[in-house]
């Protein structure tokens, strides 16, 4: 097993129940009768070390996803799941002094014991990461010879699976897939479906499932069940199928931006923490010792709250306390609607006030409206910005012709030091330049800071674009704050 860093090890033992295993993420207890508690924390681990870290809300994330796959597939008739109860459920499964705690019903799931194979089944539609370094390198991925002109992120020609081992310690070693395709036939074959049926749903949500891996084992009638986790951003690669797309154009084309726990192993590989030894004491002291930057743990919360909610159009607080029974306080947030001119408010007409009224009816937060402009309230807006646009967790900024607003607001946000994402929306009649330029104000910020509709492609626009914003910023979750490229100021250059 893996040597568990002073965060992850100091994890409280739930008391009274007997613990079989404690992994990277996650604590097994025995329930007897054949039921395991699984409890998903929210430690992280990359290249098979376990940093000194907490991710908040990551295992509420795991727990939520996989309960949302499980379900689907069993549904669907693709396969048998090792799913017993998930959230208030697990209480009838569970000791008196356990039950109706909300912090366990949302990172817990009762699974059924099951002899499992020992093997890790890897299906990759995509060539990137270690599959693409092989390539690389041989020009084949598992032995299998592959066109000499592809690049990183680029589809596979059918769907490859490559099985590993499953090693106690240290890092999984690759396996003939012809060997195992023999020795476990069904596995394979359902480790086929299951990326297909959510490769297909994935897709379907504005997102690309690259590749992902997955654990079989048998129940005590000989059935064959999936356990463990499903596609989940610890287990899976998952890109927007937009930035993807615009990829494929490229004659040098990479991987788009992840949308999973590549976040953190991109910060390892920087550090050098894929070039340790997970078996050297030495090098596990070390990793140990790394402080992982606090922008990255938010970022990376972010992006596990932001996946879950392109591919089930829901919160992970929502889907916990509506789909799991959790009795759960939903965060709220409190929005602000800034305009660049008095006109600009009056075009929001009745559409502002409905939706001002709906989103305090329906929700427990706060929409505020202001009037700046950058142009004529300089000074105002770097006071509003240095504020914290007065306490708002999301802004949206409305305008029309050539709309400053939301870029400069969003730099000086970037600037003061703040993690505040903005909306922008586009005013004007349809067909104008007025119009015109307001989109392209948004859509061509270098870096693109300023949020758009991203499942669209599109600026949001007028009234419609106004009430969507709005409903987007209180009921879903927003895409992580991009790293910024800092530019040096350039004096007097010379030619």
């Amino acid at each position: 097993m893996a040597q568990l860093s002073p965060v992850r090890a100091g994890e409280p033992v739930l008391k009274g129940l007997k613990l079989l295993n404690r992994g990277k993420v996650r604590d097994t207890y025995d329930l007897g009768s054949g039921y395991l508690l699984s409890v998903a924390t929210d430690a992280i681990s990359i290249f098979d070390f376990v940093l000194n870290a907490k991710v908040p809300g990551k295992g509420m994330v795991l727990t939520a996803m996989t309960h949302f796959w499980m379900t689907k597939l069993e549904e669907a008739g693709i396969c048998k799941t090792h799913l017993v109860a998930a959230g208030a459920a697990i209480d009838h499964y569970l000791p008196k002094e356990h039950q109706g705690n909300v912090d366990l019903q949302s990172r817990a799931m009762v699974v059924k014991q099951l002899q499992m194979a020992p093997v890790e089944f890897i299906a990759r539609g995509y060539l990137t990461g270690t599959a693409f370094k092989e390539y690389q390198k041989t020009g084949k991925v598992f032995g299998v010879a592959l066109p000499s002109d592809l690049q990183d992120g680029d589809k596979l020609p059918c769907v490859f699976d490559t099985p590993t081992t499953k090693e106690v310690e240290g890092h999984d070693i690759p396996m003939n897939s012809e060997e195992v395709r023999v020795k476990y036939p069904e596995e394979t074959k359902t480790l086929l479906a299951v990326y297909e049926f959510v490769r297909k749903f994935a897709e379907e949500h504005g997102v690309i499932f690259a590749d992902t891996k997955l654990e079989f084992g048998f129940d005590e009638k000989g059935n064959l069940v999936l356990g463990d986790e499903v596609a989940t951003p610890d287990s899976s690669r998952f890109w927007s199928l937009m930035a993807w797309m615009a990829e494929k154009k490229k004659e040098k084309r990479k991987a788009p931006s992840p949308y999973d726990k590549q976040l953190v192993r991109n910060w390892g590989i920087e550090v050098g923490v894929n070039n340790l030894d997970p078996l050297s004491s030495e090098d596990v002291e070390k990793v140990h010792g790394m402080e992982v930057p606090k922008e990255l743990i938010t970022a990376t919360s972010e992006m596990y709250r932001y996946i879950f909610w392109l591919l089930t159009g829901m919160r992970v607080d929502s889907y916990v306390a509506s789909k799991l029974r959790v009795d759960r306080e939903i965060p709220a947030r409190k929005l602000a609607v800034v305009f660049g001119s008095r006109s600009d408010y009056a075009k929001a007409g009745v559409q502002l006030a409905v939706a001002q009224k709906y989103v305090g009816n329906r929700f427990l937060g706060k929409l505020d409206v202001h009037v700046l402009s950058c142009h004529r309230n300089p000074l105002y807006l770097v006071e509003f910005a240095g504020s914290g646009c007065l306490g708002a967790d999301v802004v949206i900024a409305v305008g029309g012709k050539a709309f400053a607003l939301p870029g400069v607001l969003d730099a000086h946000l970037h600037a003061e030091g703040f993690r505040i994402p903005v909306i922008g929306v586009a005013l004007g009649e349809e067909g104008s330049e007025e119009l015109l330029a307001a989109e392209l104000s948004i859509s061509q910020i270098p870096g693109q800071t300023v949020l758009m509709d991203e499942k669209a492609g599109v600026v949001y626009r007028n009234t419609d674009g106004l009430s969507r914003a709005i409903v987007r910023a209180t009921f879903s979750e927003l895409p992580p704050m991009l790293p910024r490229v800092e530019k040096k100021p350039e004096f007097f250059i010379k030619s």
